[in-house]
């Protein structure tokens, strides 16, 4: 089997880097890599890169002219988030998101701004529910934050006040969907749509994947370079049942 293709099977990307993101300090991991039109390159200001100069030219790892094109419109291939329990609820906490795509993306969207305005932004909805009945305690919006012209792009949110103590974090609308408003667009890098930007990342009409078609959240489906599954089910304390963002909570 060869060590690395040309297709959009996942069998396609080097296959001599590891899964783990902590091997970013090593070789590289293997989300770093992405298709770009001269072949299969590595995102740069990583460990393994020597600097941290996340600017740089990518290095080419495996050389296949116009590889992007023949991969078609980018896919989105995993969620990832740091687990914490240090989420404030009055209105100041953050919390982000990041997407890794098997191609390097290009996004137009209105700047990030500490609201909940979706207006001319690429943003996914969420809400906070109740430790105790799971119950939806307000809904807040990841608006895009960063990493145009790269394989990831990182959404960042605001907790709503109306959060509580303990609570946790879900989906708004039941798909995890992601959208566009107005004037906002991702494309890759030869111009073409990602259509897995404008889509549900949950359920049967998932869009995600390597295929498009694969759920990006699940119970049984980890987060990017982990071990860990990117949903839980958690009972609350006194009625209610629900699958929420694993490892997040609010203080």
């Amino acid at each position: 089997m060869p060590l690395w293709g040309k297709s959009t099977s996942a069998e396609s990307r080097p296959k001599w880097l590891p899964t783990d993101s902590d091997a970013t300090d090593a070789s590289g991991a293997r989300e770093d890599a992405f298709a770009t039109t001269g072949g299969w390159a590595l995102r740069p200001g990583q460990g393994n890169s020597g600097n941290d100069n996340t600017s740089a030219q990518p290095e080419v790892l495996v050389a296949m002219r116009n590889l992007s094109s023949t991969l078609g419109a980018a896919n989105l291939l995993s969620v990832d988030w740091d687990a914490t329990t240090t989420l404030a609820h009055d209105g100041t906490g953050r919390f982000d998101m990041v997407y890794t795509f098997d191609e390097a993306v290009t996004v137009t969207s209105a700047a990030w701004s500490a609201d909940q305005v979706s207006s001319n932004k690429v943003y996914v909805g969420l809400q906070v529910v109740g430790p105790t009945d799971m119950a939806n305690d307000g809904a807040f919006v990841m608006q895009y934050y960063s990493g145009s012209g790269t394989n990831t792009l990182t959404f960042r949110g605001v907790i709503p006040s109306a959060g509580v103590t303990d609570g946790y974090i879900t989906d708004l609308n039941g798909t995890y969907a992601m959208a566009t408003d107005g004037s906002s667009a991702v494309v890759d890098g030869n111009g073409t749509t990602v259509t897995a930007v404008d889509g549900d990342h949950d359920g049967g009409s998932a869009v995600a994947g390597v295929d498009g078609s694969t759920e990006l959240f699940g119970t049984g489906i980890t987060k990017t370079g982990s071990s860990i599954n990117t949903l839980t089910t958690q009972a609350g304390s006194s009625s209610g049942s629900t699958t929420i963002l694993t490892g997040v909570q609010l203080a």
